[in-house]
């Protein structure tokens, strides 16, 4: 309701009118892919978070950010270099360690009793959660720079989606009796308000940085700030320093500029420039290729007509 309302109001001021936001009924219906993507997320995290202990459902949920990148790969055909991957795994791992050493002893698990049958089932759930998510956020930046829609009509569309999505849960939800005696915001503090606005309006920003950057640097950014939040933690609350939480933040410090090819420490398997002139001696070698099978046909390309012979020279 944050959001839709915030685009709203942007919208109107912007263009006077909230018509265009549904006049294209195909391009509006497009936009209900990632809500109904980010409902079965949710439903998803909620059914296996009953069936994992913390440090088990921490770890599993992030490997939405290798997720990300995959879909990206396939749907958007997007270029990820090796060393890219190399920087998601480590940013993937890093996020893992500061999750795992800000773990408390009693949520390990010891004494679980759930077997390892559920367990397999809570994990299989998150994966697939995990996989939602991921693709909700490539169709989102498919649509956003897919389309001549601007990013506010986006996020009112989504948000507006996300509404009819949410409603029907809580609708069969059994504790509707509950909110219809004591009010939708019953029990809700100051505090509360705060978290919706944070989460409305970050919602806001996301949609931003996967417009202008796009899903997988997205996911680099959460990755970050869940170190830097870890970080803040042991400053301003005294939270303990563990290893896991120091191994954490250096993979992470590592995997943000190696993802742009800024760390790659002089490993040349590692640099950008290694990248493009390994693509650059394929490209040669297929273009050449491409000469001697047209040359053994009979057939001499002159060199002026053939684009393969200039990229091979």
């Amino acid at each position: 309701v944050l959001k839709a309302g915030t685009c709203s109001v942007i919208l109107l001021i912007k263009d006077g009118s909230l018509s265009a936001t549904w006049e294209d009924k195909v391009e509006t219906l497009k936009t209900s892919v990632p809500a109904l993507l980010y409902l079965v997320q949710n439903n998803l995290q909620y059914v296996a978070v009953g069936y994992l202990d913390a440090p088990t459902y921490a770890v599993t949920y992030q490997t939405k950010i290798f997720w990300v990148a995959v879909c990206s790969k396939f749907l958007l055909d997007k270029t990820v270099h090796r060393y890219q991957w190399l920087a998601l795994t480590m940013l993937m791992s890093g996020v893992c360690f500061v999750q795992l050493g800000q773990s408390s002893p009693s949520s390990a698990g010891g004494d679980d009793p759930t077997s390892s049958g559920l367990k397999a089932l809570g994990i299989g759930l998150l994966l697939a959660a995990a996989l939602c998510s991921s693709l909700a956020a490539v169709a989102f930046e498919k649509l956003l720079k897919g389309s001549t829609a601007d990013m506010w009509t986006r996020n009112l569309q989504l948000a507006f989606f996300s509404l009819l999505c949410s409603i029907l849960p809580l609708m069969l939800s059994p504790d509707l009796p509950k909110i219809w005696e004591n009010g939708f915001f019953h029990g809700y503090t100051g505090w509360t308000w705060a978290c919706i606005a944070m989460n409305g309006w970050g919602g806001l920003l996301i949609g931003a940085v996967i417009k202008y950057a796009d899903a997988i640097l997205k996911d680099m950014a959460i990755g970050a700030s869940i170190c830097v939040s870890a970080f803040g933690s042991v400053l301003l609350f005294g939270a303990e320093l563990s290893p896991n939480t120091l191994s954490g933040i250096f993979l992470v410090s590592w995997a943000v500029p190696l993802y742009a090819g800024r760390a790659n420490f002089g490993l040349a398997w590692l640099s950008p420039q290694a990248v493009q002139d390994a693509t650059k001696k394929d490209q040669v070698l297929a273009a050449v290729r491409e000469l001697e099978a047209v040359q053994s046909m009979g057939k001499p390309a002159a060199a002026d007509e053939s684009p393969s012979l200039q990229a091979a020279e």
